[in-house]
């Protein structure tokens, strides 16, 4: 699955980026300025006006001045969906609202509940995932190796070796049929059968043939899908045309205009024409870095 999360830098949501520099995360504004400065041990993007981070060991929500709309008192925190988050105190699962109040706790202590979206999320229990509403009633019963969250009515779901797509009843819009597969996205889902990547519409008809040629095709956002072609990186449109060459060592989605790459020792954002901009080296990891395996070297 691709993320908006790059390593160190996260996607432009809502007009900032969260990015790590010295051990602390703050957010910049497309200017590459910091609008938050670093000053947290770990974030989310945001949503919804607001940014799950953590501090002083708890978690909590700001705004985008950076100041606490609910304060840090979780052990753990997604962001805001649908209006409401799942966070986690005392080890157990809580759905809140964006003034802190519960709406309601999960049962088992084993759920973990993901993000909201089409009224419903992603509930994990015992190593299988279904889908749960706002009032925390079970619609779509634990079945699945993966599933994804909703777009446009639509989820992306995994049984075993073959992936499919079902809507909000749990009925399956295209049966367990592919060997790889992301969301739909503006009409489309990238899927894979016997190493043939294409585009298919919600009928399972070929909107564009991909071929062999990309190891991975990701979903189309703002129209540009990202390809991964011989370990490089680049994006394609809507019929298939390459319109970022596959030139990077990593592009992430594209969010708000802009998606976050590395070249060499190079990161920045990418512009929807491929123009690299908000350039910053990649800073040398220390002999400790390197021994320890840790990727300092994202840091912004």
């Amino acid at each position: 699955m691709n993320i908006l999360q790059t390593g160190e830098v996260w996607a432009f949501v809502e007009g900032l980026a969260a990015v790590k520099q010295n051990d602390k995360w703050g957010f910049i504004n497309r200017e590459g300025r910091f609008a938050i400065q670093p000053q947290f041990h770990d974030v989310f993007g945001f949503s919804e006006g607001l940014a799950a981070v953590k501090k002083d060991k708890k978690y909590g929500y700001i705004d985008k001045n950076g100041t606490f709309v609910i304060a840090p008192r979780f052990d753990w925190a997604m962001p805001f969906s649908d209006g409401v988050a799942s966070v986690t105190l005392d080890s157990s699962t809580l759905i809140i609202d964006k003034q802190g109040n519960t709406l309601f706790a999960m049962s088992d202590e084993n759920a973990d509940v993901n993000n909201f979206s089409d009224g419903l999320a992603v509930v994990d229990i015992d190593l299988k995932s279904g889908y749960l509403n706002h009032e925390g009633k079970m619609v779509i019963e634990p079945q699945f190796d993966y599933a994804s969250p909703f777009v446009d009515g639509i989820a992306l779901v995994n049984v075993g070796e073959k992936w499919g797509f079902i809507n909000t009843q749990g009925e399956y819009v295209l049966p367990l049929q592919y060997d790889e597969a992301e969301n739909f996205s503006e009409g489309v889902a990238p899927v894979c059968k016997e190493g043939q990547w294409r585009f298919v519409d919600l009928h399972g008809d070929t909107v564009a043939n991909l071929g062999s040629q990309y190891t991975t095709v990701f979903s189309l956002i703002e129209g540009r899908a990202i390809v991964e072609k011989d370990g490089k990186f680049g994006a394609i449109d809507k019929a298939g045309n390459l319109i970022i060459d596959t030139r990077f060592d990593h592009l992430g989605t594209f969010s708000e205009g802009l998606a976050y790459a590395r070249m060499g020792q190079t990161q920045g954002f990418v512009t929807p024409s491929g123009t690299f901009d908000i350039q910053r080296p990649i800073p040398n990891r220390s002999l400790m870095d390197r021994l320890l395996g840790r990727k300092k070297f994202l840091e912004w």
